[in-house]
């Protein structure tokens, strides 16, 4: 707990190093990526799925796919990036991994808490405070334990394919159109419904929006499907962690 503690600071110090609060600038481009597909929904006449506000509908479906990729992305970098910290006695590569998800998991669940807040104080939502926080605490742990196990997967193949990085940031992006965020997948073809729920995006962002629509369909999101997701992206990260950590020991 004292390493990651310290390394925690290291990376928040390091990242506004040359400028005050150079982490408010990377969660204002997710803002700013939000509030312009609301932008884009609202001219081109979207009409509301759910809820009194298409900005509401639009946030927590975008929220859940941003946070799964910077986590992401900030796991399998660290294993990278880690030569820094190794160097030093008792540090491992994945307690500097552990170290960055856990700065990434503070900076967005502050910035998204402000953002949702911020929908409320200026009355654009009557949903925007959750009625039930309990799936969002659900949500928050085991969306944080899949990413961080992609990240883990992804360094490993990385190290193996190095263009491996740039397919992920690919799927990554495009995981948008097929999570549910710009519909609701209940209301899809019986087809269209089969294929998405093999998804679990789709149902860590099902999830996500329980807690703040209390009529939201539940049909298609199970639970057990996101948790078996969850331990086995978890387990096989960690294993392929210390497999790429065993091989390059020697």
């Amino acid at each position: 707990m004292r390493i990651v503690s310290a390394l925690t600071i290291r990376e928040v110090r390091l990242r506004n190093s040359k400028h005050a609060f150079t982490q408010l600038f990377d969660l204002l481009e997710a803002l700013f990526f939000i509030v312009g597909h609301w932008i884009i929904f609202t001219y081109l006449g979207r009409h509301l799925i759910i809820g009194d506000s298409l900005l509401l509908f639009i946030a927590t479906g975008i929220f859940p796919i941003l946070f799964f990729r910077a986590i992401s992305v900030k796991a399998a970098s660290a294993l990278e990036a880690s030569k820094a910290v190794t160097s030093i006695p008792f540090v491992e590569a994945l307690d500097y991994s552990i170290a960055r998800s856990f700065v990434e998991f503070l900076s967005f669940t502050v910035a998204f808490v402000a953002f949702f807040a911020m929908i409320g104080v200026l009355d654009l939502s009557r949903f925007a405070v959750p009625y039930n926080p309990f799936p969002i605490v659900q949500f928050l742990a085991m969306l944080t334990l899949f990413s961080f196990g992609i990240g883990l997967i992804n360094s490993f193949l990385t190290y193996l394919f190095p263009l491996w990085k740039f397919c992920f940031g690919i799927f990554s992006r495009i995981q948008i159109f097929f999570s549910g965020v710009f519909f609701i997948p209940e209301y899809m073809p019986p087809q269209a419904r089969e294929i998405l729920a093999y998804n679990p995006i789709m149902h860590f962002v099902a999830l996500f929006r329980t807690a703040f629509f209390s009529t939201y369909p539940t049909h298609l999101m199970s639970m057990n499907y996101m948790l078996g997701w969850t331990f086995a992206v978890l387990m096989l990260g960690l294993a392929l962690e210390r497999a790429l950590r065993n091989h390059r020991a020697h």
